[in-house]
């Protein structure tokens, strides 16, 4: 992995988080939903390797993260950030958070704490959930109406932040909040089958449960890999802190449709309900978060060999088949990663084969893999998520 190397090319800089289909990144990426998946690997590496000089190259970004937190519309606008929404757990949970866990560092604390409460007051009263998304200038009038009561599968991993402020505080609130949308999602957001939809609408004026749809897949009832991804993962940390044993079930659903739709080497294709030809791109993204949710459902599962081969397998299979060649020496731990949607069902691009965002590098999926990694250890580090 080239952690020290990307140190000095970054020298302080946050990359955007899709790379290039041979494995660089540009500068700069500040004020994304992925401000903190670079970061975050500086303090797994840290954790793992036990190098203050990784420790000391993470401090550079805390006035960053505490300029991030404040989330003042205008200097957004200024610095061309994206406001805060519900991925506040991606950025702060990976950063700040984590560094207090590690380190015990107060202004951490008040960053994480900021962060929760951010999160905090997107739940919605009526509907039990945390909405997603604010407006974007790009919205037609019915797209922006939808929004205000849009949940998406990607918020079950932020809401660790909320368990962590529930704990830090005392106040059940957070909790509260958590474990109602947690329980939302499973109820709606889950097929039958165990597939996902990646978003799912309540009417925003009542909370009435309206339906599902699959915004970064391939089509409104298709099956977007890395949303099926995080749900393996979200699910299963939502049982590591309620002990709800209907979420460890939602994981495992999740987890026996993932095994079954996986193509015959492995891989994850970017939807799994996308044509199966030789055009179809692959998500190793949606590969590496996978593993790191099987692992996590390891936790919970003793006594079961078949999920620690199975992320094994997956983990060598990225390792092997999808890591960015020695020389050149590229920014990108894994190659072959899809943003999504690539192409939408009878679309333009389908039929000419012009698609949008395949083979790509991807931050997150960066991340996830080095996690994974670490908890295939035989001495465990500290993760983000031990609380």
């Amino acid at each position: 992995m080239n952690i020290y190397r990307n140190c000095l090319l970054y020298n302080g800089d946050i990359p955007f988080a899709v790379g290039s289909a041979d494995g660089q990144y540009t500068l700069p990426g500040k004020g994304q939903w992925t401000d903190g998946f670079w970061p975050g690997l500086l303090l797994l590496a840290y954790a793992g390797l036990k190098d203050d000089l990784l420790l000391r190259e993470y401090e550079r970004y805390m006035p960053f993260l505490q300029e991030r937190v404040e989330n003042d519309p205008a200097e957004n606008k200024q610095r061309g950030y994206l406001n805060l929404d519900h991925d506040v757990g991606f950025i702060f949970h990976l950063t700040a958070v984590y560094h207090y866990i590690l380190t015990g560092a107060q202004t951490s604390r008040e960053i994480g704490l900021r962060a929760a409460a951010l999160l905090l007051g997107r739940y919605q009263d009526k509907g039990g959930y945390i909405r997603a998304w604010d407006d974007w200038e790009t919205d037609t009038p019915e797209f922006r109406h939808e929004k205000k009561g849009k949940a998406i599968i990607d918020s079950l991993m932020n809401m660790p932040l909320l368990f962590w402020a529930a704990g830090e505080t005392g106040e059940a609130r957070y909790r509260q909040a958590a474990e109602s949308h947690i329980q939302q999602l499973a109820r709606y957001i889950v097929r039958e089958n165990g597939s996902t939809y990646h978003t799912y609408n309540f009417d925003p004026d009542t909370g009435f449960p309206a339906g599902g749809n699959t915004r970064q897949g391939y089509a409104r009832e298709s099956v977007w890999s890395r949303g099926q991804a995080w749900a393996i993962y979200g699910f299963a940390l939502a049982y590591r802190y309620t002990g709800n044993a209907g979420f460890l079930q939602a994981s495992r659903r999740c987890l026996k449709y993932w095994k079954q739709a996986l193509l015959p080497e492995g891989d994850a294709p970017w939807d799994f309900a996308a044509p199966r030809d030789q055009w179809l791109p692959l998500d190793t993204s949606a590969m590496s978060i996978a593993a790191c949710g099987i692992l996590e459902l390891c936790l919970h599962s003793p006594g079961d060999t078949e999920m620690p081969e199975l992320a094994e397998r997956m983990v060598s299979r990225l390792l092997q088949a999808h890591r960015p060649p020695a020389l050149p020496p590229v920014h990108a731990f894994l190659l072959h990663g899809c943003v999504g949607p690539a192409y939408t069902q009878g679309s333009r691009e389908e039929k000419e084969r012009t698609y949008l965002y395949p083979n790509q590098s991807l931050i997150y999926g960066d991340y996830f893999l080095y996690e994974a990694m670490l908890r295939l250890q035989h001495n465990p580090v500290p993760l983000p998520w031990d609380l």
